[in-house]
């Protein structure tokens, strides 16, 4: 009896190890799969094709032509924030776990929310994930501190359409809020209604950790950074900026 307990334990043992052996190669495959993505989309940037897509910026010729849900390239100079914008409007949340080619992918793509127009929305929502390796917007939370925000200040989106500078106006933690709770959501305003404006300047001015000095004025075309933020349940964390240019 002792010696079928003993194998039986053995046998346990030896199948937990190869499962776990086996989850490691996965993630190890997967990291790697990344990588190869990230140095493609990057080898791709920049480079021009002959017969291009008429009216697409040369720098971005080669992405679309690859892919045509490519709508820009979001940067935040001195920092891990630096790649590919995808947009698929009719496609809810495709890139959450989709590399740029289309495949699975834990890490996914910076992505437009889809109920956003590039060209006429005042608040432009991009979401990533908060990777613990520092990629995607796992630097975000950076900007709970002041000084990290002064020396990176400045988003730059440029775009199919045009080359966009913004300023950070505030950093927040925030959350996702249930159907029947009251209050502002922002993940739901992408421009077009002035008192949906104001009420995201009144919730940014209660909600900002610091101060950074910029107020929004009416007109001001928004850029929201969104990514998962664990102080709470659901919780979020956002940058919030204005074009400048």
């Amino acid at each position: 009896m002792r010696k079928r307990i003993l194998l039986a334990i053995l046998i346990l043992s030896g199948v937990i190890f190869l499962v776990g052996v086996g989850v490691l190669l996965y993630y190890l495959h997967q990291d790697m799969s990344d990588k190869n993505v990230r140095e493609q989309v990057a080898s791709l940037f920049g480079t021009t094709i002959e017969n291009g897509q008429e009216g697409i910026p040369p720098e971005f010729q080669a992405l679309y032509a690859e892919n045509p849900d490519t709508v820009g390239w979001l940067r935040i100079d001195g920092t891990n924030v630096d790649s590919v914008v995808m947009h698929a409007p009719y496609t809810e949340e495709k890139y959450l776990h989709t590399d740029f080619n289309g495949q699975y992918s834990a890490r996914g793509t910076f992505y437009v929310a889809e109920k956003n127009d590039l060209l006429t929305s005042d608040n432009i929502i991009i979401y990533g994930h908060h990777m613990n390796d520092g990629t995607m917007f796992g630097q975000l939370e950076k900007y709970e501190d002041y000084t990290y925000w002064s020396q990176h200040p400045t988003i730059i989106f440029n775009t199919i359409y045009g080359y966009r500078t913004y300023e950070i106006v505030a950093a927040i933690k925030t959350r996702v809020l249930a159907d029947w709770e009251t209050g502002f959501k922002y993940y739901q305003y992408t421009g077009h209604d002035d008192v949906q404006f104001w009420e995201y300047v009144s919730f940014i001015q209660q909600n900002r950790l610091y101060d950074t000095g910029i107020e929004l004025q009416a007109g001001d075309r928004l850029l929201t950074l969104s990514t998962c933020a664990y102080h709470t349940s659901d919780g979020r964390f956002i940058l919030v900026a204005r074009q400048v240019s």
